[in-house]
């Protein structure tokens, strides 16, 4: 297991208390106990070969527009009618709420195996069912309530229950990185139960949390019990849901789709107010649509961030990571493009995945390092000015793929058996990073909330062992960045022309030619079209 990658310091220039809320300990006063086998299994009880069933199966609840509403969404058999969400303040069902389901009819596919082999030919096997949604607002605040979907002619799903939760300025939410069930098919059953350990241990340590993020890839080949393994969780019964839509989510858009409800949707991008934060998600898999995603960025910010004490936006293809993705060329786009309107839009913390590392970048200004080369403490307090954000790059949260280091001055990805120091000393870590760690074990995050200060805490979830810790303050929030933008969009210090001005002038074209291939390889990305021709991309 490789070591620790920085020191773990536990000073600040600025404590907590002086900002009137409390950190998460770094370590808890008791100790956390988490079964050996808690309830995974499938919730559907829907054998892989079998037809969907009349009763409903593959509950989810998605987060709503607000704090005070929820989707339901739940998968059944084609054909039905009158399926309803009811929730009630006992588990009788006396005097329910009932609202009614919109529901479409949908083919999910349920074979495993990527867009590239299925262009090769490798059978396809689709199974029809049905995507019920119904939305219910209204809740009440630190309320608990019983619910269940279904209807009394065709049958109900299992009574569960959740809490609302507060509705005040301090709260909390859990983040998790890449969980891609099944990267592996020998270690499928150990996937599933390292996510389901690591949900119940993030929400025994954070009982008031008030709803799961997660930084997409839920699947690795998204096929329907891919993704009903994700959901099966019990703990995921009991919480809203967020997702984000992966590269490996990709391969199969209809299953994700069908599986996960998102509000306020604007194409592929979607937005939600809870309590006093703001939060974003783009789909980053076409990233030659970028117009569109600074359209929705800046739309969505003036109307709903004014009041907002916090700006959260999350998308899956981190922009700054210390593993080999670092270097694809959609990320350089991405940086190039889309880091300069995060700045612009004062978005306080950018949350991702993808590149299976922990990964906290500087403060960044546009895709410039602010303080560049500063030793970054665990558990220090940061006083980010006008447009100066943080980006954290998660690992897996299942333990089912991790990325090793990435040295980008010799090309290549190992275990370099160096700290964090080291690596800095040597200059094989980008620019822009604040703090990495790679042990070979799956993390959560938990952010906390307070009108005064953002408090991100990412622990290893098999052990408890603190991985990382920072706040972010509003104390010189509305102070004027004074860190210029260099040209520098990889980190390494380097300047002069950049091939990524190609890839602009480029787009028009590329963007007809990722659509053809999409024909041909299910709605692949277009990096993967490409590299199904053989092609390199020149940028």
């Amino acid at each position: 297991m490789a070591s620790r990658r920085f020191r773990m310091m536990l000073t600040a220039s600025i404590t907590a208390a002086s900002l009137g809320f409390s950190l998460t300990p770094a370590i808890a006063d008791e100790a956390v106990t988490v079964a050996t086998a808690p309830s995974v299994g499938f919730d559907s009880g829907v054998e892989r070969d079998a037809p969907f069933t009349a009763v409903p199966h593959d509950v989810v609840l998605g987060v709503g527009a607000t704090q005070s509403e929820l989707i339901f969404n739940w998968i059944t058999a084609q054909g039905l009618t009158g399926q309803v969400a009811q929730i009630s303040l006992d588990d009788t069902f006396a005097s329910p709420i009932t609202v009614d389901a919109v529901s479409e009819n949908v083919s999910i596919v349920n074979t495993e195996g990527d867009s590239r082999d299925r262009a090769e030919g490798e059978y396809v096997e689709y199974r029809d069912g049905a995507v019920n949604r119904a939305t219910v607002d209204s809740l009440a605040e630190n309320t608990t309530y019983s619910y269940r979907v279904g209807s009394e002619a065709d049958g109900w799903s299992e009574v569960q229950t959740f809490n609302t939760g507060t509705y005040g300025d301090n709260w909390n939410f859990l983040f998790f990185g890449d969980t891609q069930l099944y990267n592996t098919h020998s270690n499928r059953a150990e996937e599933v139960q390292n996510w389901a350990n690591n949900l119940e241990r993030a929400t025994i340590e954070n009982p008031g949390t008030s709803f799961i993020l997660s930084a997409g890839d839920q699947a690795n080949h998204s096929s329907w019990d891919e993704h009903s393994a994700y959901i099966s969780p019990e703990t995921l019964r009991n919480y809203r849901l967020a997702v984000n839509n992966g590269n490996h989510d990709q391969y199969n858009y209809d299953a994700y789709n069908a599986m996960y409800p998102r509000p306020n949707q604007v194409d592929e991008n979607y937005f939600f107010e809870y309590n006093n934060a703001l939060f974003l998600s783009l789909d980053s898999n076409d990233y030659l649509d970028i117009d569109d995603d600074i359209a929705f960025l800046r739309d969505t910010v003036a109307a709903h961030g004014d009041d907002k004490d916090w700006i959260v936006l999350t998308y899956h293809h981190s922009t700054f990571s210390q593993a080999y993705h670092m270097d694809d060329a959609r990320i350089k786009y991405q940086r190039e493009r889309l880091t300069p309107v995060i700045s612009e839009l004062n978005v306080d913390l950018v949350l991702g995945g993808h590149d299976h590392i922990y990964t906290r970048s500087h403060l960044m200004n546009g895709f410039t390092p602010v303080d560049a080369g500063r030793e970054a403490v665990v558990g220090e307090t940061l006083n980010p000015k006008a447009g100066e954000v943080v980006y954290l790059a998660t690992n897996s949260s299942s333990g089912s793929k991790f990325y090793d280091f990435y040295d980008f001055q010799l090309g290549q990805r190992y275990d370099t058996g160096l700290d964090f120091q080291e690596t800095v000393d040597q200059k094989k870590i980008r620019t822009y990073t604040a703090v990495w760690n790679q042990d070979q074990v799956q993390d959560y995050t938990n952010v906390e909330l307070t009108p005064e200060g953002l408090t991100v805490t990412t622990k290893d979830a098999v052990s408890g062992e603190l991985v990382d810790q920072f706040t972010l303050s509003k104390q010189d929030r509305d102070e004027e960045s004074e860190v210029p933008v260099e040209d520098d969009k990889d980190g390494d210090n380097a300047t002069g022309s950049s091939n990524l001005g190609l890839a602009a002038i480029l787009a028009p074209v590329l963007a007809i030619f990722g659509f053809v291939g999409g024909l041909f390889v299910g709605g692949g990305s277009l990096a993967e079209f490409f590299a199904n021709l053989g092609v390199k991309m020149p940028f």
